[in-house]
């Protein structure tokens, strides 16, 4: 009768191969979802990116038909403009409630205010054509430099 070898202990090759192998699925799992999270983070980013420059494109075509309708500035805005005032002015207020509440940050919010009652006070005849203007551009500036700040801010998680 043969004996059996006495168990010489822990075969550590054995006991550590399904360890390593656990770990090294768990990792790759782990970078893979990372990765997809941040290609996630990143298309929502320019998602984003595009939703503002479309609403801020919108702006800034509706400022600027309300500072070229037909004015004779010697008079804060004739008769005969307000109506084609009246409609671009629509059209400003349609962008102010309409996206860019979503896409805006608080400096354009601010611009935005601004322009709005700068346009009411030259339509009622208490500002003159130069501060429309010069509040237009304002706006303006505003939404360029908010699409730049768009890319450079800090996001969340990153």
């Amino acid at each position: 009768m043969e004996k059996k070898p006495a168990k010489q202990g822990w075969d550590w090759g054995k006991g550590i191969t399904p360890v390593v192998t656990v770990l090294g699925i768990s990792v790759g799992a782990w970078q893979f979802t990372s990765q997809m999270s941040h290609e996630s983070k990143m298309e929502f980013a320019r998602s984003m990116y595009n939703k503002k420059l479309q609403a801020y494109e919108d702006v800034g075509k509706a400022v600027g038909d309300l500072l070229v309708v037909p004015h004779d500035e010697q008079l804060w805005i004739s008769p005969l403009d307000t109506l084609a005032f009246d409609s671009c002015l629509e059209r400003f207020r349609t962008c102010y409630w309409g996206v860019l509440p979503l896409v805006e940050d608080t400096v354009v919010e601010t611009a935005m205010i601004q322009f709005k009652d700068m346009a009411r006070f030259y339509r009622r005849g208490e500002n003159d054509y130069h501060d429309l203007a010069r509040e237009g551009m304002a706006l303006m500036n505003a939404c360029n430099h908010s699409l730049e700040q768009h890319w450079s801010k800090p996001r969340k998680g990153e």
